[in-house]
């Protein structure tokens, strides 16, 4: 956090750098939500909350630089997954610069393979894999305040430093694409896959994404790919499709780690079997959406898997937004889960339904 601070400080302070010379602005928004959900594998019963509020200012020098300072807080209640900064919350304090020479990111924000990527589309209540684990159980990924194991990968999005503090770097749009990289000189964080015991939790690491944006008649493509190697731990690759034409948006994605020769990292005290397991395999999704006016639908299907081993997980994800007015949105969706777990295997099914609140 020192380091972010000393980063975001730095960057901030030129906000304040002619101040009359350029025009200011400001905002702060949010959104609570709550979800209930029954399931024929543990858990029965369940609900979650959470909320999110997103602060920033801004300094525009002319139509072509700005800079900015953000400051984004998270929380959740019940969460199957304990992934927030703090366990059951979270921060990111960020700083941003937005030139014709490219954008500059500082702070506590996602590798840019991971904010390039394009992924099959979820919507609603259920819009990550993550989420999903919240109403069925999935031994693969488990996130508590004091234990963390994924066995197999989460996303086809090269998550596995999360938020951790980094610089990024993401050139200008050139032809429809821009190419971008970002360096953490600690990957660890709990938003990400990393055990904070694992003797290579603290290494750097950067992250590479390139992405493209056309037209093709009535249907407009967006592509990306992207490249990590955290130190000590592991090299990984993806790549995303996108299609939209009209109402209906398809897309996909695909992911693979592996450790590049011998592994010699020993961790700093025992661990959970696995733990760290998703340093070698794959995983894919694809997905299909559609939207008219205020409603959304969206059917993915995610499947991930231990290189050599038979730790695997599929989810199947059916989840329904309806956009009541500018401030309410309702959630109906529906989920099944398959898993297989140090020789553990186990299926089950989902109903879940919510309400969400932006302000």
């Amino acid at each position: 956090m020192k380091k972010t601070a000393f980063v975001i400080g730095g960057i901030a302070a030129g906000l304040a750098f002619p101040a009359w010379a350029g025009e200011v602005s400001y905002g702060v928004e949010g959104q609570v939500s709550g979800a209930y959900g029954y399931s024929d594998i543990r858990p029965r019963h369940h609900g979650v909350g959470k909320g999110s509020v997103y602060s920033y200012v801004e300094y525009e020098f002319d139509a072509d630089s700005s800079m900015s300072a953000h400051l984004d807080l998270m929380g959740g209640v019940d969460k199957e997954l304990k992934d927030y900064n703090q366990g059951d919350w979270g921060e990111e304090v960020w700083a941003n610069a937005d030139t014709k020479y490219g954008q500059v990111m500082a702070g506590q924000v996602y590798n840019v393979a991971s904010l390039l990527h394009s992924g099959a589309p979820m919507a609603g209540v259920l819009s990550s894999n993550s989420e999903v684990a919240d109403f069925l159980h999935n031994p693969n990924w488990r996130r508590t305040k004091k234990e963390t194991r994924f066995a197999t990968l989460n996303a086809t999005d090269i998550n596995t430093d999360g938020v951790a503090p980094k610089i990024s770097y993401i050139t200008p749009e050139v032809w429809g694409s821009a190419l971008g990289v970002s360096w953490m000189p600690d990957s660890y964080n709990r938003r990400g896959l990393i055990n904070k015991h694992a003797g290579y939790a603290h290494k750097d690491g950067f992250a590479a994404g390139v992405y493209s944006d056309h037209r093709w008649g009535n249907i407009n493509s967006k592509t990306s790919l992207g490249y990590a190697q955290y130190h000590g731990n592991d090299k990984e690759f993806s790549a995303g499709l996108n299609l939209n034409r009209g109402n209906w948006t398809l897309g996909g994605g695909v992911r693979k780690t592996y450790i590049d020769g011998d592994d010699k990292s020993t961790p700093k005290r025992e661990l959970p079997d696995d733990f760290d397991s998703y340093r070698e395999g794959y995983a894919w999704s694809i997905g299909a959406e559609y939207e008219i006016g205020p409603f959304a639908t969206a059917v993915s299907y995610f499947r991930s898997k231990q290189h050599g081993a038979d730790n695997s997980n599929g989810v199947l994800v059916w989840s329904n937004k309806l956009q009541l007015n500018k401030y309410a949105e309702v959630y109906v969706a529906a989920a099944r889960l398959n898993y297989r777990f140090n020789g553990e295997k186990d299926d089950g099914y989902a109903g879940v339904a919510g309400v969400g609140v932006n302000f």
